[in-house]
């Protein structure tokens, strides 16, 4: 048994006896110590993450960047030795009346598939709020189109709008339109463009219903009681109270929307190669049938930095809508 534990309370312990219960002394950390863990071990932590991130995003924009540049070909990328040849790309791009109208196409185009998406993702979103029989049922299918994959898809829709054999032609010559008896859905611009649109919003909407399911079960159900009690129909809930509420939600969903709607690559390469005559052609087409059928590695380049310009600023105004907000 200790003596400390049957030493009466109060009396002072002998200078012979020794003081089992008392703590070691800690050791003081030396300036030099102290600023390694506060700057260096974080700093060294972070480093594997960081590199990751810069071979797999900074490296390849400036490796573009530096293409863009040049003229490059097959045969330089052997040699390694390149060209520079300024800006003579980016002026060839401003110029050229093809490479302006992709641009413009592009952004029309991913507008038009970003104001579909938005619109139908949240009309089911809406109706998947409500309570009624066979809500279970009709998420899971509404999930189904955003787990195929977007090759597969294509495919899909492109066997759907086939001119002989497609589903689209038969539904609608089934209900009397004769016109449609055969009809080609990809020789005409306009015509293939909707039908590469359907596709594209099809396969797009679950992810914002979704999302936007999940912030609408957010909005606490008094405001909405309360809204109701005083005689706001379901339309003016929706505009006064749901929107405002929703406002960050949808500014996300909007910008993630451009983005991948902008970057369209793999509905338009399966439906259409970008026919007829490279006029349903978007910007991401435009970049893949220069650098890997033309080999002009050079002006592919200079067109995918003005997709990353363009993205980029479409980040930075959602960053600053967001900063109005008071989120940031």
């Amino acid at each position: 048994m200790s003596q400390l534990g049957t030493r009466p309370t109060g009396e002072a312990a002998s200078p012979s006896e020794p003081v089992a219960s008392a703590p070691p002394a800690r050791r003081r950390r030396g300036p030099n110590r102290r600023f390694f863990e506060a700057r260096i071990l974080p700093a060294l932590f972070l480093l594997p993450a960081a590199l990751f991130i810069f071979g797999l995003t900074v490296w390849p924009v400036l490796r573009a960047l530096q293409l863009s540049f040049t003229n490059a070909d097959l045969s330089m990328f052997m040699t390694g030795e390149f060209d520079y040849i300024g800006l003579a790309n980016y002026v060839e791009v401003a110029t050229d009346a093809h490479l302006r109208g992709v641009f413009v196409t592009t952004a029309v185009f991913g507008l038009l598939c970003v104001l579909g998406t938005m619109v139908l993702g949240i009309a089911v979103a809406l109706l998947l709020n409500r309570a009624f029989k066979g809500r279970t049922l009709l998420a899971i299918l509404v999930l189904l189109p955003w787990a195929v994959p977007r090759v597969a898809v294509a495919a899909l829709w492109e066997w759907i709008f086939h001119d002989q054999y497609g589903l689209a032609n038969w539904m609608l010559t089934s209900v009397g339109m004769e016109f449609f008896e055969g009809f080609a859905w990809f020789n005409n611009r306009y015509v293939a463009f909707t039908a590469i649109g359907i596709a594209i919003v099809w396969q797009s909407f679950p992810f914002v219903a979704l999302a936007m399911l999940a912030g609408l079960q957010s909005v606490p159900n008094e405001v909405m009681d309360a809204a109701r009690v005083d005689g706001a129909g379901a339309w003016q809930r929706v505009r006064r109270i749901i929107l405002p509420m929703l406002k960050p939600l949808l500014l996300v969903l909007i910008v993630i929307s451009t983005i991948w709607n902008f970057k369209i690559f793999d509905q338009v390469f399966v439906m259409t190669e970008g026919g007829p005559a490279r006029q349903t052609e978007l910007l991401a087409i435009t970049t893949w049938r220069e650098a890997f059928t033309q080999h002009d590695f050079g002006l592919a380049s200079a067109l995918a930095m003005g997709m990353f310009v363009i993205l980029a600023g479409v980040t930075l105004l959602y960053l600053w809508l967001i900063r109005e907000e008071g989120e940031l």
